[in-house]
């Protein structure tokens, strides 16, 4: 029986690019499809005013979902970047990918697998890359897979070489380099930030494919709301300190496996972060300064909706609207204090859920002008806008390969076999296009919804290199499954060599009860259910 066969009885058991001024298109370039833009955010969880976050200050991204079809249980596969932004741009899990931490390279660490990008430049498409949408570094080869995935070079806001340098104006007058850091953006080097350069990169190709009337597949990264909280000072006037609450469970749960916890070993490197004295590995940190935190990342949230906004605006103005699908979403969530817990790298809820919103004309809202206009944030007159319709069913990020291409009428990609790194071309995810078109969750929705996520340990106990191992140093996998009733994790040993799970080595178990639990705090994993659970396993491997 594979992982996902066993996963699955346990549920029933239970910047070269700034040169050039207009894109090359391919001589065979299509027209008149439906174009896409998929918009992805960096460790955006579901605090967002249409996810029932009444903190939240979204207009535009709640404006996009009054007009589309959100998912509240959506789920990333892995909660770090490198490994999810892999994962859902080529349709296949991490144990595929064999991507673990950001330091391979999947066509040639594991196979050649076409990503969802190069599927629609090989159907003719103009496909264009704005801000992080692969991860850089080795894991996209220095290139964000260009020439494979991108017909023009992927484009990278210049301002983001200066993201973690000493920029932050302390109370001492000095320039840090801290977590919490809101500028005055006519200050900083070169006097824009990078989500900003992102924006007005985006628009300019979507005049320039406007022009030349071609079939595009844009992709626009944002780096916020990732730290550090680097955004315009302004932002915080929408967040008063004492309006801000601390996370309704701050404290880590008490029969939470050690395994499983996350030191924030990144949170610490910060200078204002050092300057608390903060004990490794459980903290905790001050009860003010989670409350600076918590207000730094919803003003980093509403820094990111005022230039969704911007862009959403330009679909509009360029006359886009009704002949583009829209996706947006994030690769993974964040921590803001739950379970004594900051950042991400666990398998919660709270870090690997996400937003995602699909916007398709015609089929989620009813033609119309404007459809999209920018929203001041600031605005005194605010009015909420509620999704337009709400799909509750867990699905996965590696779905959106295959529904992508399903909603732009391409040919289906055909379901990975296991194995399958020998396949250039598959998905590991199901589309859920049956999801959008049905008027309601359906009894098949019900059967089929669960996701899984995973994440890897180099330890039982919590080290500094517990939230980022090298993959050779993960000694441990924890595999995570979530239903519409509950979270289930088993953590076992885990061979960095062969990339072999061992489940008759246990290191540690968690379930949780969603409706009884929401915040999984209460771990009801028992030895009872151990032993009835691992006899029929051991009968089915037999």
């Amino acid at each position: 029986m594979n992982l996902f066969g066993y996963l699955r009885f346990l549920m029933c058991a239970t910047t070269v690019f700034a040169v050039w001024q207009q894109p090359f298109l391919p001589k065979h370039t299509a027209t008149g499809g439906k174009n896409v833009l998929i918009i992805i955010a960096d460790d955006l969880r579901t605090s967002l005013g249409c996810y029932g976050d009444s903190a939240v200050k979204s207009p535009n991204i709640d404006h996009l979902a009054s007009q589309s079809i959100i998912f509240t249980n959506a789920y990333a596969q892995q909660a770090v970047c490198a490994p999810s932004r892999v994962s859902f741009l080529t349709g296949r899990r991490p144990d595929t990918t064999r991507l673990f931490d950001f330091n391979s390279y999947w066509r040639t660490h594991a196979g050649n697998y076409t990503t969802l990008p190069q599927y629609f430049k090989e159907h003719g498409y103009v496909t264009m890359s704005v801000g992080k949408i692969f991860h850089p570094g080795i894991s996209s080869n220095h290139s964000d897979d260009y020439p494979y995935s991108w017909s023009v070079y992927p484009y990278h806001p210049s301002a983001e070489k200066y993201e973690n340098s000493q920029t932050c104006k302390g109370k001492d007058g000095k320039l840090h380099a801290n977590l919490v850091c809101p500028v005055d953006v006519s200050e900083v080097p070169e006097g824009t930030l990078p989500d900003i350069q992102s924006t007005e990169e985006a628009i300019r190709l979507l005049k320039t494919v406007k022009q030349q009337n071609a079939s595009f597949f844009l992709a626009v990264g944002y780096h916020k709301p990732h730290i550090p909280f680097r955004f315009p000072k302004e932002f915080l006037k929408l967040y008063p300190i004492e309006n801000i609450s601390l996370a309704p469970d701050p404290d880590i749960p008490k029969k939470l496996p050690l395994v499983a916890y996350n030191p924030w070993t990144d949170i610490r490197k910060r200078e204002d972060v050092q300057a608390l004295n903060i004990s490794f590995p459980y903290g905790p940190i001050p009860e003010h300064f989670q409350l600076l935190i918590r207000q730094s990342y919803y003003a980093s949230v509403s820094y990111l909706d005022d230039q969704i906004g911007q862009l959403l605006n330009a679909v509009e103005d360029l006359g886009l609207s009704n002949d583009t699908i829209i996706v947006f979403s994030s690769d993974h969530g964040w921590s803001l204090g739950e379970h004594g817990e900051w950042a991400k790298y666990s398998n919660f809820d709270v870090t690997t859920r996400v937003p995602l919103i699909f916007y398709v004309p015609g089929m989620t809202n009813i033609p119309q002008q404007p459809i999209f206009q920018y929203i001041d944030p600031f605005s005194t007159n605010l009015q909420r806008k509620f999704p337009g319709k709400s799909r509750e069913y867990p699905v996965e990020l590696v779905s959106l390969f295959s529904t992508i291409a399903d909603l732009a009428k391409l040919p289906a990609p055909p379901a990975c076999p296991q194995p399958s790194f020998h396949m250039e071309l598959c998905t590991e995810g199901r589309s859920l296009v049956h999801q959008l078109h049905a008027s309601e969750n359906t009894h098949d929705d019900a059967v089929l919804a669960v996701a899984y996520s995973s994440y890897p340990r180099p330890s039982d106990f919590p080290q500094w290199n517990s939230d980022l191992p090298d993959l050779k140093d993960i000694k441990i996998m924890g595999y995570s499954m979530r239903t519409m009733d509950y979270r289930y994790t088993v953590w076992v040993g885990y061979n960095s060599t062969t990339f072999q799970a061992n489940f008759k080595e246990i290191h540690g178990r968690e379930l949780y009860f969603v409706l009884s639990d929401p915040n999984q705090d209460n771990n009801l994993y028992n030895q009872l259910l151990h032993l009835d659970i691992y006899k029929h396993f051991e009968f089915m491997n037999n």
